[in-house]
């Protein structure tokens, strides 16, 4: 019996002293296991896929978004299906629209015409549940809640409430990339950073952080990457990438068509190739510590289109 509990207990401490050291990972082991995943789906899906814009304006009727057929597992596989390893979700664009039911806005799910579905949760099981990694998209910028220019601080207040949100009922989340804070709409300063990142990491101490505008700020890429986990590269933005030899860890992030939301043109217009991506991207981001997040744009349905699954699966073979 003795023996037993001694077993129970060295089984006890080694449980805890693994999950001691799953918990803390330095940021060098954090980032190149960051840059293992190679390959990621970028999924822009809000408002601004029924409004036939990239930038909606703000205050939409909430009931316009309807996906009613929405099936975030149909997004899993396809993603599975070109040897995806992560997808990063737009949880709220720069209009406001959160895919979540949240106690900061009426301007969400909650209000749409799919009321009692939790877009950001569907999408979080699914995807684990095809063993793809679930990350996350939020802008800063909420030109519903008027969060605009300098940020206030009851702006810190609304935008850190919803953060909490986000990266306290999901689960554990690989990343969050930031946008509309420098490069649109808000004003970005180093106060700003620290209390957001801190209080980001206080929530979810691996989870990293990047934002869109870190490589547009015109300072050295030793200093920037001080306060980003990982550099960013908006591939559609002056055609930024990746550059060769690049030492720090990366994602480069273009569209498989045409825009970033779904727009009706979408399902019989050409996408970007298998080359393009295989050989073009996958094959040169390698060698430059850069995961390749490719968008893919959901329609109004809530699913992806036939050629983006027909092309996905051509990548797979390839890939």
């Amino acid at each position: 019996m003795k023996a037993r509990s001694l077993i129970g207990l060295v089984v006890l401490i080694l449980i805890s002293l693994s999950a001691t050291y799953a918990g803390t990972k330095s940021q060098k082991r954090l980032r190149r296991d960051f840059c293992k995943l190679k390959f990621g789906m970028f999924i822009h899906f809000n408002m601004g896929t029924f409004h036939e814009k990239e930038w909606v304006e703000p205050g939409q009727d909430p009931h316009s978004f309807n996906p009613a057929k929405l099936d975030c597992y149909q997004w899993a596989d396809a993603a599975k299906s070109a040897h995806m390893k992560y997808a990063v979700l737009t949880t709220k664009h720069h209009d406001g629209f959160c895919l979540w039911d949240s106690k900061t806005t009426t301007y969400d799910v909650a209000s749409s015409a799919i009321a009692g579905r939790d877009v950001v949760r569907e999408f979080c099981e699914a995807f684990r549940s095809r063993g793809i990694e679930p990350h996350f998209y939020f802008s800063i910028w909420d030109r519903t809640m008027g969060i605009e220019k300098e940020l206030h601080p009851k702006d810190l207040i609304i935008i850190k409430e919803q953060l909490k949100e986000l990266l306290t009922n999901y689960g554990k989340i690989g990343s969050i990339t930031f946008d509309g804070w420098g490069n649109c709409g808000t004003v970005w300063k180093q106060s700003d950073r620290d209390e957001i990142y801190n209080y980001v990491k206080s929530l979810q101490p691996e989870l990293l952080i990047t934002d869109h505008y870190q490589l547009r700020r015109g300072l050295p890429q030793d200093s920037v990457y001080k306060n980003v986990d990982f550099f960013h590269y908006e591939e559609p933005w002056n055609d930024e990438w990746a550059p060769p030899g690049n030492k720090y860890a990366a994602q480069q992030g273009p569209t498989i068509q045409s825009a970033w939301f779904w727009k009706q043109k979408f399902p019989k217009e050409k996408l970007m190739s298998v080359d393009n991506i295989v050989n073009r991207h996958l094959a040169i981001l390698k060698k430059r510590n850069c995961n390749f997040l490719l968008n893919c744009a959901p329609n109004r349905d809530g699913l992806m289109d036939d050629n983006v699954l027909n092309r996905l699966a051509e990548v797979g073979k390839e890939y």
